[in-house]
């Protein structure tokens, strides 16, 4: 044989090596925020051909789980379904594109939803779009959030995500100041003006959410680090 046709079948035998190789599993963590009462502290994500159980703590994020490869479109179940039965038209939906390696699912409660009471929001936790040191902030509020984090300022509206970069290199502190804006005020109302630890190694997501019986929001945080339920952060 010949120097290029080995060469040929050396490449011919990768590829096939290659193509029966398992996919990669991609990780998914969930959050129940501020749940209506007696809600199950689990759901079931179906593909249409595959189910995935999940945990939903409220206080930190729930341990992995692997979804299936490829481009999905995930129905939320309380449990799987009966045989030869279809998905309820109202069950909550959610779409996880081919490139995401890692996602955390924010269910947020809707008690008008009778097949599963939450609305659900993807987020693409992949280390090359939301990296190690970096903070999310959702803001379930009301209000429009305006922070100071570090030297970093941001405004996030109602409903809204932002990412922030690093607020400092390595291990150590920074001032933090955060202040909200309802429709018709004038003037900001503050939340909080404090000092925080920065942590490398962990994301960080923010929640902004109604606080019962005060105006002002609350700003609560937990750290999410692959492999671990990290407590709240406030």
């Amino acid at each position: 044989m010949s120097t290029s046709s080995l060469s040929r079948a050396l490449l011919f035998a990768a590829c096939i090596a290659a193509s029966t190789l398992p996919a990669a599993a991609r990780k998914a963590r969930a959050i129940f925020v501020q749940p209506p009462d007696q809600v199950a502290g689990k759901a079931v994500l179906f593909s249409g051909k595959e189910y995935v159980e999940i945990e939903l703590p409220q206080r930190n994020f729930s341990p992995e789980v692997d979804l299936p490869a490829g481009d999905l479109n995930l129905a939320i179940l309380p449990g799987q379904l009966a045989p030869d039965s279809e998905v309820p038209a109202a069950a909550p939906k959610i779409h996880i594109p081919e490139a995401w390696s890692r996602c955390l699912l924010l269910f947020l409660p809707d008690p008008s939803n009778k097949v599963f009471p939450a609305r659900v929001i993807p987020i693409n936790a992949s280390e090359a779009d939301f990296k190690k040191g970096h903070t999310l902030i959702f803001n379930a509020s009301t209000a429009a959030i305006m922070g100071n984090f570090g030297t970093q300022a941001v405004k996030v509206l109602p409903g809204k995500v932002a990412i922030m970069k690093e607020p400092v290199s390595g291990f150590g502190s920074y001032p933090v100041d955060i202040a909200c804006v309802f429709p018709g005020d004038k003037e900001p109302t503050y939340i909080c003006r404090s000092s925080w630890q920065h942590d490398p190694e962990a994301r960080q997501i923010l929640f902004v959410t109604p606080a019962p019986g005060y105006k002002v929001p609350r700003v609560w945080g937990i750290l999410d680090r692959p492999e671990q339920d990290d407590s709240p952060k406030n």
